[in-house]
């Protein structure tokens, strides 16, 4: 991986954090880079070293050692210019609790230099608009529920240019059409230079949202790729085949179908494999030995007289990529560095 560090936005090499009461390392030699207008989501477990490696990049915490370049200069020798190209939505709430939504964004507007009353207020009624929060504008934030709160938070601030942004989870509490509004305005500003560096644990909006994943746990960075790339490299044996009979199944019939199966896979594929009967027409089937099972099924069906309306092999996704990664299940990754 280049080091250059006027190529990135962000650019990590050897970062490490350990806390006085203890030896051990939250966050262990890390190495990462993210380039210019992407989104890079960095996914783990509780504990992995998220928020510390977070709380570092916004220099809420200081490293042990290693070093951070951020817009291709020294993030601790500049940290004032640096702040004011930044945004923060950390997981932590906070909000103003007496004062209305639309006078905290103008106070927010104030803070980051919009001294145009008139350039102010057009920005806060469309903050306002793209938020969906015109119907609360003069709600006070003391009596919003959690999700609108949350909602304030992550539009406020939005409301002053920024080049980076970091996101802490920032979907937590929000309703299904809010937590899409919110991902589609991220794509929107990503598309107009927005470099966001997202942590969440949804991996549907990380597999939708990011351009590049990295993936820690026990402080250490155990895979680094795209999307696709992570699922091709620690999921391509793993594939679901989806099975719709047009006859209702019988017990006898799925008794042997799960003997059969099992048979064919071996004592080290056993973890793999994974049958669901979804209402009593379909069945799930997730192993690695895919074209040897689908032959093993059709010729089961044709002996027992059934018929299939349809098949279909699905690739795995990024969340059974992730649950594989973190399990140690992709064996080949184990003390191995994956960001080189």
């Amino acid at each position: 991986m280049s080091k250059d560090q006027n190529e990135h936005c962000i650019s990590v090499s050897n970062l490490r954090k350990k806390y006085s009461k203890d030896n051990t390392y939250v966050v262990d030699g890390i190495t990462f880079d993210v380039k210019y207008g992407t989104v890079f989501g960095f996914l783990g477990p509780n504990g992995a070293g998220k928020t510390t490696t977070l709380k570092i990049l916004t220099t809420l915490l200081t490293p042990s050692s290693g070093s951070i370049y951020v817009f291709g200069k020294d993030l601790f020798k500049n940290q004032s210019e640096t702040k004011k190209r930044v945004g923060v939505v950390s997981q932590n709430p906070s909000f103003e609790a007496n004062l209305t939504i639309e006078r905290a964004l103008d106070l927010y507007g104030m803070l980051w230099g919009l001294h145009d009353k008139k350039i102010r207020k057009e920005k806060v009624n469309e903050i306002l608009h793209t938020f969906d929060l015109e119907s609360i504008r003069n709600a006070k934030n003391d009596d919003l529920s959690i999700g609108q709160r949350r909602r304030v938070q992550v539009a406020r601030e939005f409301i002053h240019e920024m080049d980076l942004l970091f996101l802490d989870e920032p979907t937590v509490g929000l309703d299904p059409s809010a937590r899409r509004l919110l991902l589609d305005y991220i794509k929107l500003h990503v598309k107009s230079g927005l470099t966001v560096f997202f942590t969440t644990h949804i991996m549907e909006e990380a597999e939708n949202l990011c351009d590049e994943i990295a993936i820690i746990d026990k402080g250490k960075i155990i895979a680094f790729d795209t999307p696709t790339g992570l699922k091709q490299k620690y999921g391509s044996g793993t594939k679901t085949i989806e099975l719709t009979f047009k006859d209702v199944l019988s017990e006898p019939f799925l008794k042997l179908l799960t003997n059969a199966i099992s048979n064919k896979n071996s004592k080290d594929d056993d973890h793999n494999l994974r049958i669901d009967l979804d209402g009593r027409h379909t069945v799930m089937i997730t192993v690695n030995n895919t074209e040897e099972i689908i032959s093993d099924i059709l010729q089961l069906v044709h002996k027992e007289g059934l018929q299939i309306r349809s098949i279909t092999i699905n690739p795995p996704s990024l969340e059974e990529v992730f649950l594989s990664v973190i399990n140690g299940d992709s064996r080949n990754m184990e003390g191995k560095m994956v960001n080189e």
